[in-house]
């Protein structure tokens, strides 16, 4: 089967990357779970790669919450963390929901976004550009990876052709929250 993907890994990176220019260097992590054929686990490689790069320790036990991708997940996910790890000074959602719930959690624990804590999410919903603070995230070209699978799945129905597996870009937003 063709498939049309992120490079998770290397957009992860990119953020991870964001955060420390920004002048983090506690940041806790949110969401999925560590299983090789999860989606978490290509995102969690590129958090992992930034901080050898910076020469900064990451340590999952600590600074990693799993969580399912939902705004309530988010939340109780985010008052586990903080509360475990309060010097964290940046928290990168996995998912644009689990950043947005996370968000209301740290308001409901007293903390200021992103005055006290800074937020990051992954995907680049709509929401996020409405959320207050807007949020910063990574962007997938979601009109992109639906136009190429749609053009293969036509072209497939005609022609016998070889699966194609493309990388599509990503963008970082820069926006309110960090």
């Amino acid at each position: 089967l063709s498939s049309f993907s992120t490079d998770d890994t290397g957009a992860a990176r990119e953020m991870m990357d964001y955060l420390y220019g920004c002048g983090h260097r506690e940041i806790g992590v949110l969401g999925g779970n560590l299983s090789i054929d999860q989606i978490s686990y290509r995102r969690l490689k590129g958090v992992y790669q930034s901080a050898r790069e910076h020469q900064i320790s990451f340590d999952t036990q600590r600074q990693y919450e799993p969580c399912r991708y939902s705004m309530a997940d988010g939340y109780e996910a985010a008052c586990r963390l903080l509360k475990r790890e309060p010097e964290l000074t940046a928290v990168f959602a996995l998912g644009d929901v689990i950043a947005l719930g996370a968000v209301r959690a740290m308001r409901d624990l007293g903390l200021r976004v992103p005055e006290d804590v800074s937020v990051a999410g992954y995907d680049g919903i709509i929401s996020s550009q409405y959320s207050v603070p807007r949020l910063t995230t990574i962007r997938q070209d979601t009109e992109q990876m639906a136009d190429r699978g749609v053009r293969t799945l036509l072209q497939n129905i005609h022609y016998e052709l070889p699966p194609v597996h493309e990388t599509v870009s990503w963008e970082l937003i820069r926006q309110e929250s960090v």
